[in-house]
């Protein structure tokens, strides 16, 4: 008993304790705060646009990956004009600036690997599946063939098409392109028309039908 006898609550403490903020205290509080918002709103349209280029590089993906799925369905064509009934499929890409911000899948009926007639309005082509416009205001800034040591090789306004046979799940590529010896992968460069020079994203297209992004 003798023990809790000997324990006294300070009460002046605990009252001292609860005493509030100075006014240096609150103003230093209040300029870290408005830092930081600061820092978060000046950075975020440079995100806002990586986000943005990050997403048209997953959809432009997504589309390739559609023309190879077609392909190794053995998906009919609906426009069999005479050509293959259950065609190979391809996606074709144009670095050109009037038509940079397109993107065609298409049905390959004559089997030459390309879409024929690219200039053409896809109702009007017998091969146009779908053609897809870039509605984020990113663009295909470059199309490049790639050997096996990684060398790519580009022209300016150069277009690409990549297509998948009937049941093969590998990968032809055509353009214009001069690409020394076997190329292994194409690659498409998206690129965002704002923010940083180096503010792009690659897809790349592998001879053996793998699709990646970067």
């Amino acid at each position: 008993m003798e023990f809790f006898k000997k324990i006294k609550f300070k009460r002046k403490s605990l009252v001292a304790d609860r005493r509030g903020f100075s006014l240096i205290e609150l103003l230093v509080t209040v300029g870290i705060l408005t830092m930081v918002n600061v820092m978060i709103f000046a950075s975020y349209p440079e995100f806002s646009k990586k986000m943005s280029l990050r997403k048209t590089g997953n959809e432009v993906a997504l589309i390739v990956r559609q023309a190879q799925a077609y392909a190794l369905g053995i998906k009919r064509t609906e426009k069999n004009l005479g050509g293959e009934e259950f065609p190979g499929y391809g996606v074709h890409f144009n670095s050109s600036q009037s038509n940079n911000n397109k993107i065609v899948l298409f049905a390959d009926i004559n089997a030459d690997g390309k879409l024929n007639d690219p200039d053409s309005a896809c109702d009007s082509n017998d091969e146009c599946v779908n053609e897809y416009e870039i509605s984020t205001g990113d663009y295909v800034s470059k199309v490049m063939l790639c050997g096996a040591n990684e060398n790519c090789f580009s022209a300016d306004g150069a277009a690409l098409d990549v297509s998948f046979p009937r049941a093969v799940s590998m990968v032809n590529m055509s353009s214009s392109i001069y690409c020394p010896g076997d190329c292994s992968s194409a690659k498409i460069v998206l690129k965002s028309p704002r923010g940083k020079e180096d503010n792009t994203k690659n897809i790349t297209i592998w001879r053996s039908g793998q699709i990646t992004v970067e």
